[in-house]
């Protein structure tokens, strides 16, 4: 994963939708998603709208 790939959009657009479907007050658009992986550098805070025009 580097961060700005396709693959790490889809994993932040599909947890951001997970929060606001389990808390319908929270919008999709407000979650921050931030990747730790086991090894390497922290990636984010990412919001699924980065994503979205790419």
């Amino acid at each position: 994963m580097s961060g700005r790939d396709q693959g790490t959009g889809q994993l932040v657009c599909t947890l951001a939708r997970a929060q606001s479907v389990l808390d319908p007050s929270v919008r999709a658009d407000d979650v921050q998603v931030t990747v730790r992986p086991d090894e390497g550098a922290t990636l984010g805070p990412y919001r699924c709208a980065e994503f979205l025009n790419r």
